[in-house]
């Protein structure tokens, strides 16, 4: 992978419930890349994703960020501005899908004709025009999904953190958001993926790191067990529905 580095955690540690929950020397992460992050439940990942949005201090870390390397507490503030971090059910307010998507600009200052010309745009992007005006917490998980990434992106982060953004949808609703992301990777935003099913989103991904004991192993280079190898076993002689495949699909 070529791209260029976006932010580095350096010796990045959190200690939680008597263990070392995470105990990473580097991570990595680059503009425009998609990064797909595995592990067990409970293995740390959203709490990875939090740090990394500044949102969860770590016991320790280290980050290099627009030529500064700094403490996460003096860095956490410049995260929160450039680091979007959304759950795999994302809040949504009690209002349409346009005054979901316009909120954080009236927060950003931008006048009212600015805001409009804005989220009309982004509508359009997500492929969002025809749920305007419905309230969004009337959507299917898909359309709420869908709703989230049109906010973040209209903020114009650095980097998207979306914690199994595709939990639970049906597979129209899986390639809608599959399309979105490429979206978003094509117009420069790094994005880090969760998912316990990294079969079905391979083809977004231009790193895959496993978190395991508290480290990051890249590219499956982490310790093989017997239970690992017979899971590759199954996975290989299963009929598994495959990865999605690279096209656009029926947005409107």
């Amino acid at each position: 992978m070529n791209a260029e580095p976006l932010m580095q955690f350096l010796n990045l540690q959190k200690y939680l419930g008597g263990r070392w929950l995470l105990d990473i020397p580097e991570l990595t992460i680059r503009r425009a890349g998609c990064m797909i992050l595995s592990g067990d439940n409970g293995a740390g990942k959203t709490t990875l994703l939090k740090i990394v949005a500044g949102l969860e201090p770590p016991d320790s870390a280290d980050v290099s960020y627009r030529g500064k390397l700094l403490p996460w507490r003096a860095a956490h503030r410049d995260l929160r501005r450039n680091v979007v971090y959304l759950h795999q059910t994302p809040y949504l307010f009690d209002r349409s899908v346009t005054a979901n998507i316009a909120y954080g600009l009236y927060h950003a200052g931008m006048t009212r004709a600015d805001v409009k010309a804005k989220v009309t745009q982004t509508l359009e992007w997500a492929g969002l025009g025809h749920l305007a005006k419905r309230n969004a917490r009337q959507l299917s998980g898909g359309e709420k999904q869908r709703v989230a990434l049109a906010r973040a992106r209209i903020l114009s982060p650095q980097l998207l953190l979306l914690d199994e953004p595709m939990a639970s949808m049906d597979y129209e609703s899986r390639e809608r958001t599959y399309f979105l992301i490429q979206r978003l990777k094509s117009e420069g935003i790094g994005v880090v993926i969760t998912s316990h099913e990294f079969q079905r989103i391979a083809s977004l991904a231009d790193e895959h790191v496993h978190l395991q004991g508290g480290k990051l192993y890249r590219n499956f280079d982490r310790p093989a067990s017997e239970l690992d190898i017979n899971r590759k076993l199954a996975l290989e002689n299963s009929d598994s529905e495959p990865p999605f495949a690279v096209s656009e699909p029926d947005i409107r």
